[in-house]
């Protein structure tokens, strides 16, 4: 297989597509490969440039899924724990809010929201952040004071 110097492929670019339209070319940087080139025949196109949007709404579903997890594991931490450590918990949890108020780092909506959610029975408490039938549950976990416990 044919080797290229990144300095090398780019002074002779034209080389470079003349080699890589025969077979594939390494580019090097510092004694590593750093980038393959291939003649485009080998590439599937479709499976080659995947839409970018389905990409960042495939990436953001992932998001929402791992922060929707989250907030089970600590509705079924404040369910499940003693009544000091529940407390412990909101507590927490309400000075995060209160911090997020005083240096200005989230928006009114979200401290709102979590006041309002942090002054409920646990149970409902739990049950309201991981609602997924309610539609401010999904933009109140992405701004969650929670911290999972240890």
């Amino acid at each position: 297989m044919k080797s290229f110097s990144a300095s090398d492929a780019k002074q002779n670019f034209g080389e470079l597509l003349a080699h890589a339209a025969r077979g594939p070319v390494h580019i090097v940087r510092h004694g590593k490969v750093v980038a393959a080139m291939v003649p485009a025949d080998w590439l599937d196109q479709s499976a080659a440039l995947p839409d970018p949007r389905v990409a960042a709404r495939a990436a953001q579903l992932q998001r929402d899924q791992a922060r929707e997890d989250k907030h089970r594991r600590i509705a079924l931490a404040l369910l499940t724990s003693s009544a000091q450590e529940r407390k412990a918990m909101i507590d927490q949890a309400r000075r995060m809010v209160a911090r997020w108020q005083a240096e200005q780092l989230c928006s009114p909506d979200y401290i709102a929201g979590w006041r309002a959610w942090l002054s409920l029975p646990v149970a409902e408490l739990a049950k309201t952040m991981t609602s997924t039938d309610d539609p401010w549950a999904k933009p109140m976990r992405q701004n969650s004071p929670f911290v999972l416990p240890a």
